[in-house]
Formats: C-alpha cells, structure tokens, sequence
C-alpha cells in the first residue's frame, strides 16, 4: 500500500471520530498497488450511524486534508443495512484493504 502508517492512522481515528467507533474502514483503488504511482485517495466506510451523513463526510474530509496536506480524496460512505448497488462500491468492498 502506497500509504503511511501516519496518514493511516489519521484515517482510521478519524473515521472513528465522525463515523463511530465500530465503523469499518477500507481503502481501494491505485494506492493499495505498490506498482503504481501517484492517484488519490479512495477511501471506503461502512457506518450504523444514519444521521448527518452528509455533514460528518464533510467534516472528515476538511480535517483529514488540515492533518495530511490538500490531496485529491474520495470518500464513499455506506449504511451497514442498506448496502449500495453501485459497482464502485462492490469494488471497494471486495478489493479494499481494511485499516
């Protein structure tokens, strides 16, 4: 993974933070592949929080970006219940590696 144990655990906390201690956190896409180089950030997680969702994705994204520097992130986020159909987030699921 073409990530830090720094910005890792900068994710993961967090995560924790807006989306609950229990929260599932993966990342996916060109930084989980070593052979690759530069891309953003995709970042995967799964929540039973239901409320404000809009607002805490915000809010993640502005302190991960103040703690790790301006990078192109995407965040998909999903209720444990209600599993999104969209094919990027099957992708997510099954090709990310969970921190």
């Amino acid at each position: 993974m073409r990530l830090d144990e720094k910005t890792l655990k900068t994710i993961k906390v967090l995560a924790e933070k807006y989306f609950g201690k229990y929260c599932e956190v993966r990342i996916f896409g060109s930084r989980v592949d070593d052979t690759q180089k530069g891309g953003d950030i995709d970042i995967y997680i799964k929540t039973d929080l239901k409320e404000d969702i809009l607002e805490r994705k915000a809010s993640f994204l502005a302190e991960l970006k103040m703690k790790i520097g301006d990078q192109k992130i995407d965040l998909l986020v999903e209720h444990i219940d209600n599993p999104e159909k969209n094919s990027i987030y099957e992708t997510a699921r099954t090709t990310g590696i969970k921190i």
